[in-house]
């Protein structure tokens, strides 16, 4: 079930951003920034003139040449987002289908590397820890590390490389290692060092977006928009998630996966409204409720839970890798948490996934892929804005989205509760936050 549960929002006052619509207007490129499509503009500009020059000077033979001769090892550069890598992770097998005897390799970044790990058709992984993705003053390194990692690959001597997301600095690296057949983005830049481009659509879904791209070189999955599981976590980690499980409580209640941070500070839901939520699906669905995260993550649980030992309650942040956080997502009834990585994992193993998406960013795009995924989000004149922090003290595009709206999400996935609570009274914060505290009473207290 691919849901969207919307909410409206009306401000009057509210600074709005430029539409989606206008920023099409500016180009064809996916930089949000203007200053950034101003100058690629220029460097696409100044990079064609160069290269029909140099073909000219040098009687070089056409893309059509380029292209030519069987693909016998490929490269796939993908240095962003675990989301966006399970998302490519999806149309791998049509990839391994199209050139069954190439050997597949990924440039992959040091927080997404499990995901192509526990990819079967991925033959070598390359770590890149060094560029525009990575935290701190890594990322301002990102020109250097694409310079290097360009040269070493060259002694892999890639038929065809691919520039998955589509920036110029993964473009400049595919060109650097001299792959035979570039294929990449004509929206990030640098598209006169590939020999091939797809069109980039803004408003369409990731995943079929990598089949768009890949239908540049014969791929051709219509049955991997069926939204089945297409990412199975390694037997060890699901044995080990099942000791975890029997050690935290056993299996006779069903297992509700929570996952309360995000990548960044827009992205978040109140820690109020995650009070409310915990207490309402222990209570009302008796189910045990596992928190995954990263080890940063351990402070924001104990916000939630107010330092208490809620019954039920398993804080699992920074105990799990990712396949085994995938694994433990597996075994869930359901999964809820924010447009972040472990929510695409919930989506690529098929669990019931309730996803909680703020206006950062356009949901029909970036949303998990997956049959049985609900998004409820609450519609702000100013989405999507691309900010990392909200300019608005009460953040209404996550403010605005309330327990309830997220307990209509659960219900409509995995059925009605056994015991329904009353509903807050709509006098704000102040009555949510009052019934909050009595759901906290009500979990502490002996089963």
């Amino acid at each position: 079930m691919n849901m969207n549960m919307k909410k409206s929002f009306d401000n009057a006052g509210s600074r709005r951003r430029s539409s989606p619509a206008q920023r099409r207007t500016l180009g064809c490129y996916r930089y949000v920034r203007l200053h950034w499509r101003i100058l690629f503009a220029v460097v696409d500009w100044l990079g064609c003139l160069a290269a029909r020059l140099v073909a000219h000077l040098m009687h070089s033979g056409t893309p059509e040449a380029e292209r030519a001769g069987p693909v016998e090892s490929i490269l796939l550069v993908q240095l962003d987002h675990i989301g966006d890598a399970l998302i490519t992770a999806v149309v791998l097998p049509a990839l391994k289908a199209r050139f069954p005897g190439a050997r597949i390799d990924v440039l992959a970044a040091q927080w997404n590397r499990e995901v192509f790990a526990a990819c079967p058709e991925i033959d070598r992984i390359h770590v890149s820890r060094v560029n525009r993705f990575a935290r701190g003053l890594r990322r301002h390194a990102w020109l250097a590390s694409a310079l290097w990692w360009g040269w070493k690959l060259r002694r892999y001597r890639y038929d065809l490389a691919i520039d998955v997301r589509g920036e110029f600095p993964h473009v400049l690296i595919v060109w650097l290692a001299g792959a035979r057949r570039r294929l990449g983005w004509d929206c990030g830049g640098g598209g006169f060092l590939l020999t091939e481009r797809a069109r980039f659509s803004p408003d369409r879904p990731e995943v079929q977006a990598r089949l768009a791209l890949l239908a540049r070189v014969g791929v051709d999955a219509p049955d991997v928009l069926a939204g089945g599981p297409w990412f199975n976590p390694p037997s060890g980690a699901a044995r080990r998630v099942y000791g975890l499980l029997v050690e935290a409580g056993g299996l006779t209640k069903p297992w509700f996966v929570m996952h309360l941070g995000a990548g960044t500070e827009a992205k978040r839901w109140p820690v109020e409204h995650w009070r409310e939520l915990l207490g309402r699906v222990i209570l009302e669905y008796g189910a045990r409720v596992a928190i995954v995260g990263g080890p940063g993550e351990t402070p924001l649980v104990r916000a939630v839970t107010q330092g208490l030992d809620w019954p039920g309650v398993v804080d699992f942040t920074g105990r799990l890798s990712l396949v085994e956080t995938a694994a433990l997502i597996q075994a869930a009834r359901v999964f809820i948490g924010g447009d972040s990585g472990p929510a695409h994992l919930a989506a690529s193993v098929a669990t019931p996934a309730v996803v909680l998406f703020s206006g950062t960013n356009s949901a029909s795009q970036w949303r998990p892929w997956g049959a049985r995924v609900a998004v409820v989000r609450h519609d702000v004149p100013c989405s999507p804005c691309h900010r990392h922090r909200c300019p608005w003290i009460e953040h209404p595009c996550m403010s605005g989205i309330s327990p309830l709206d997220v307990m209509a999400c659960i219900e409509s996935l995995v059925g009605p509760p056994a015991t329904t609570l009353p509903q807050p009274a709509p006098a704000g914060p102040a009555a949510r936050s009052a019934l909050a505290a009595e759901l906290a009473k009500l979990a502490r207290s002996p089963a």
